[in-house]
């Protein structure tokens, strides 16, 4: 089979691998399409951790190719973060810590690949949906957790920066949750913009004065700074993108007091795989519309190499 192999940071090839072997408890998946996600241009170049060399790719959505437990052809989708069950973070119910916490695409061979071999336990079945809106399966599991982490407060006026494919599924949750606020998603790039104002319907403008709740999905430094500038006196700030690990911000502890602001963040996605899944079958979100790029795997290491980035959002497919 051909694979996207990230030998170190910096240096990727499509090479020819064997098809994996399913074990006992294992199903091998042939993948029908996996998003390129900011967290892979940011495994490309060295930007956050990794066991190199490297297939990425974490968001899949695929057919069951060999299985004891899921019947051939079954349309499924991944969770790729799999816990130990048995470390202290585990038995406290926060597996995300686990201290042996294992990633499809991050620690093991990920999705950019014509076929994965993933943990039964990874598996979800997915019925009557396009691929191209389960592909969002991953993503949303991870949105849903940073929202189960605010969603109980009360917000006038909701900032969310950068306006990607996961600042969209921000705003689109966001808007059915919080009906009544006041919610911007705050983008640079022109073009992205305007698609989302008019296939979404969701207000992109420059952030104006001070919000109960910002979110940064931008990945950079300066998202970060615009969300704890904007965020106002009582305010929750939901640090959700991948920042480079190399990345530092100064920011003023008297501010965050004087504010009484809360500071948050949101790793991967305990326990939300289930919902996001219920979610994707309901089609009620038109996600498939985030799809704007579509490309091979050359195309996939063309676009990190390059740090290329979708109108969007880019997947590979097959």
């Amino acid at each position: 089979m051909k694979a996207l192999l990230i030998e170190k940071p910096g240096v990727a090839s499509v090479v020819e691998k064997e098809i994996p072997v399913p074990g006992e408890d294992q199903t091998l998946v042939k993948v029908l399409a996996c998003g390129i996600c900011g967290t892979d241009y940011k495994i490309f170049f060295g930007g956050t951790n990794a066991n190199y060399p490297v297939v990425p790719g974490h968001e899949i959505v695929g057919a069951v190719e060999r299985s004891g437990a899921f019947e051939k052809g079954q349309m499924v989708v991944i969770d790729p973060n799999r816990s130990c069950g048995k470390c202290d973070y585990c038995r406290r119910g926060m597996p995300q810590f686990c201290e042996k916490l294992q990633a499809t695409g991050v620690t093991e061979p990920g999705g950019f690949a014509e076929y994965v071999l993933v943990e039964n336990s990874q598996v979800y079945p997915v019925r009557n949906v396009p691929a191209e809106r389960a592909v969002f399966a991953e993503p949303l599991s991870c949105v849903l957790e940073g929202v189960k982490m605010v969603k109980h407060g009360f917000y006038d006026r909701i900032l969310v920066v950068g306006a990607g494919s996961i600042g969209v599924i921000f705003g689109l949750i966001f808007r059915k949750i919080f009906p009544g606020a006041e919610i911007v998603l705050a983008e640079k790039d022109e073009k992205r913009a305007e698609y989302v104002v008019q296939t979404f319907g969701l207000k992109v403008d420059e952030p104006k004065g001070e919000y109960d709740l910002t979110v940064e999905c931008s990945g950079t430094v300066g998202g970060f700074k615009a969300c704890f500038e904007h965020t106002g006196k009582g305010g929750t700030l939901l640090q959700f993108s991948v920042i480079s690990k190399d990345k530092t911000v100064e920011i003023s502890p008297f501010e965050i007091y004087r504010k009484e602001m809360k500071l948050l963040g949101s790793y991967l996605n305990p326990f939300t795989m289930k919902e996001a899944v219920k979610i994707i079958e309901s089609g009620e979100f038109p996600f498939e519309k985030l799809v704007t790029d579509r490309l091979d795997l050359e195309g996939v290491k063309e676009y990190l190499s390059s740090h290329r980035k979708a109108l969007m959002k880019g997947i590979f497919s097959q």
